[in-house]
């Protein structure tokens, strides 16, 4: 990526499912009943094609009656901070028409992975049964400025942002629809930690650890994304894990993110997000070396001395060798 200026990712949620509304409330230990929830879709697909046959003048009042009107109580949640206004979102569309129109097939997929986030449920289940689930997760199209949160109501994922198309430039934030399970795993290992992401108000340390963690967790249970947004972190941690981890030590009660998440800092040279994956390893490192794996889960979901925790993990010292984890034999 060559940016010519930073460029703040994590206000916009396009990046990292991590900026929630609020902690959902409605919980369930069963994975099966957490229902996946779809209609906001077919609902937004119905105004689009409606809104196409009317006047410019009147497609407001078509994706409030058809969309809106009949939003979830997901949707609902992110409407006043996400769509502004019916008329903002009509707006947006329609001057991205085109994008949409593309976008259509792919959105498809991310409703089809329906089937592999309950898969991915079960699994987490398996691994950690104390492990709680929200009662919903809402698929929702949006206007191009959120990847996904959570409310009371459960977690919300805006289909329009995991729609990386075939051929198409390589973009940060957009990820492909195979990449929604992990994201809301990422989620739900957020939701169960005692202590929140905080973004810029909280030390450095604590959002490395436990964004990483959410990261980590789930990928003992699904296989971490080979797209680049994955993979470009590993590539350049692996290389220069030395010099990142004696600049984190320096940097960790920083209440500034920059430049290790939540913005994009090209002069660096590295790869957006980095705090996630020093997170990553920190919370490997602890895991690697605990005899009972799900003891050492429930610590780290637990954890709020963040600084005790670092220092049980001994990271760097004890680091396994830096590789891409691959799922965990959860069953």
């Amino acid at each position: 990526m060559n940016s010519p200026a930073k460029t703040l990712w994590g206000s916009l949620g396009l990046v990292a499912v991590a900026l929630a509304l609020s902690g959902f409330t409605t919980t369930t230990l069963d994975p099966d009943q957490a229902e996946i929830v779809t209609a906001d879709v077919a609902h937004f697909w119905q105004a689009f094609d409606d809104a196409a046959q009317a006047p410019p003048d009147q497609r407001t009042a078509v994706y409030t009656r058809e969309y809106i009107d009949l939003a979830s109580p997901g949707l609902k949640d992110i409407i006043p901070h996400k769509f502004v206004s019916p008329q903002a979102f009509s707006d947006y569309v329609e001057a991205h028409r085109d994008f949409y129109g593309k976008a259509r097939p792919y959105i498809q997929q991310v409703v089809d992975q329906k089937a592999a986030v309950a898969d991915a449920f079960r699994r987490l289940k398996a691994l950690y049964p104390d492990i709680r689930f929200p009662k919903h997760v809402y698929f929702i199209v949006g206007r191009h400025n959120m990847g996904g949160t959570s409310s009371d109501d459960g977690i919300i994922l805006a289909a329009e942002m995991y729609t990386a198309m075939p051929g198409a430039p390589y973009s940060y934030p957009n990820m492909p629809p195979s990449i929604v399970p992990f994201k809301v795993l990422h989620e739900t290992v957020h939701f169960n930690q005692t202590v929140q992401p905080e973004g810029v108000d909280a030390p450095l340390l604590q959002n490395t650890v436990l964004e990483g963690m959410a990261d980590f967790i789930a990928s003992l249970v699904l296989p971490q994304p080979a797209v680049r947004q994955y993979t470009d972190r590993w590539q350049y941690g692996c290389a220069h894990e030395a010099e990142l981890a004696a600049r984190f030590l320096k940097d960790e009660d920083a209440t500034r993110m920059e430049p290790w998440m939540y913005t994009y800092e090209p002069d660096t040279g590295w790869p957006p997000d980095m705090g996630y994956w020093m997170g990553y390893r920190i919370d490997q490192t602890y895991y690697t070396q605990a005899h009972d794996k799900t003891a050492a889960l429930r610590a780290m979901l637990g954890v709020t001395n963040f600084k005790a925790f670092l220092t049980a993990s001994d990271y760097p010292a004890k680091a396994p060798a830096c590789e891409p984890e691959h799922p965990a034999d959860s069953h």
